[in-house]
């Protein structure tokens, strides 16, 4: 089965290893998709590619998620709706497993294994375990199309 936790927009905190972190993606239609005892919340964070000011945060954070997503070591969302959502969710089902998937278009899809973590000023924080399937993106990316004939020249 699959719910809606959230359609709207919502800001996340991305941090990487060795210290990197980021607060201009933005994620929406968070989704939870319910397979037995595997839990996968979707986030979609498209809408960060299609800002017309290539210099603008959200989309500087989100092409360096494209580039870093293996090393992704944490997401949190502060919405307190898809968090009360997740735990009603998590609540029913017996020894959950919670995965995350980053839905990036035609970039990519990454999927990671999380253990969740409530925040105390509200929302969710998704701590990364593993790197579990990769769906490399097959669009063209103008940035990454740009680097690849820089290397070769």
């Amino acid at each position: 089965m699959k719910y809606s936790l959230r359609k709207t927009p919502s800001h996340l905190h991305l941090t990487y290893k060795y210290g990197e972190g980021s607060d201009g993606v933005t994620g929406r239609n968070f989704t939870l998709e319910v397979e037995g005892q595997v839990l996968t919340v979707g986030i979609d964070v498209t809408p960060n590619f299609h800002i017309r000011n290539k210099s603008a945060a959200a989309y500087l954070d989100a092409i360096n998620l494209v580039h870093n997503h293996h090393k992704l070591r944490s997401v949190q969302c502060t919405d307190n709706l898809v968090r009360a959502r997740l735990i009603r969710a998590w609540e029913q089902v017996e020894q959950p497993q919670l995965r995350l998937a980053l839905d990036l278009g035609e970039r990519g899809r990454y999927i990671y294994a999380v253990q969740p973590h409530s925040l105390f000023m509200g929302g969710i924080q998704f701590d990364v375990e593993e790197l579990v399937e990769e769906q490399a993106g097959q669009g063209y990316a103008p940035e990454l199309a740009y680097e690849t004939q820089g290397k070769h020249a």
